[in-house]
């Protein structure tokens, strides 16, 4: 079995990154691309069984847009996604899909670049990076604002993802949260994950929490 993250830039302006993993869950692979025919490519190397993304890849019910001059109105009661929801009902914080996001342009990108990912006869899943640390590192982790958090992601995302230790000098918050988005993805093979949301609006995988363990981290399933 083998999984991919990508981390998706709002544009193909903008890098993108492209991390691979193998069975074990041993980082194989860490590219940057811009254009989604790169990502093609690459994937065809491998043929990976999933092939998870990192940013909303739908829509709320009821809205085919986010434009506010559009009339088309969510139907699900909400303020965003099921998914985004019950992450935030778990105290984890994400942008809420709706017509007054600021990441249109990245969300836009998103349901595009899963259609052609789909077409092409590849698994697309969407995963929340910042979930998935949260529920890994706990309290531990410092905030992405604070000065010391990358150093922290770069000291402990090679004890979590073996590989990772080959680019940790080099790794910024995006290569980590790449990283960290294969990494769900190869739980998710795993069958080591929970499913967010519903399928209509786009699901969102976290990793299946257990328990916390007594040096403050999480365990799971």
């Amino acid at each position: 079995m083998y999984s991919v993250g990508i981390d998706l830039s709002s544009s193909p302006k903008r890098t993108s990154i492209f991390v691979g993993m193998d069975c074990s869950g041993t980082l194989t692979r860490l590219s940057l691309f811009k254009e989604a025919e790169e990502v093609l490519e690459m994937l065809e190397e491998r043929r990976p069984e999933v092939v998870a993304v990192d940013v909303p890849l739908g829509l709320p019910s009821g809205l085919h847009c986010l434009e506010e001059s559009c009339p088309c109105k969510p139907s699900n009661g909400r303020k965003g996604r099921a998914g985004e929801v019950e992450l935030a009902q778990m105290g984890i914080g994400c942008f809420f899909t709706n017509k007054r996001s600021i990441i249109k342009p990245l969300i836009y990108r998103g349901i595009k670049f899963r259609k052609l990912l789909v077409e092409r006869g590849y698994r697309v899943i969407e995963v929340y990076p910042y979930a998935t640390k949260v529920m890994v590192f706990g309290d531990q982790m410092p905030s992405k604002n604070k000065p010391e958090a990358l150093g922290y992601l770069r000291t402990n995302l090679p004890l979590l993802v073996q590989g990772a230790e080959e680019y940790s000098k080099g790794l910024n918050h995006d290569k980590c949260d790449a990283i960290l988005t294969a990494y769900t993805a190869n739980l998710f093979l795993r069958r080591e994950t929970d499913s967010l949301g519903n399928e209509e609006e786009g699901a969102i995988a976290v990793p299946r929490l257990q328990k916390a363990s007594r040096n403050g981290r999480l365990t799971y399933a």
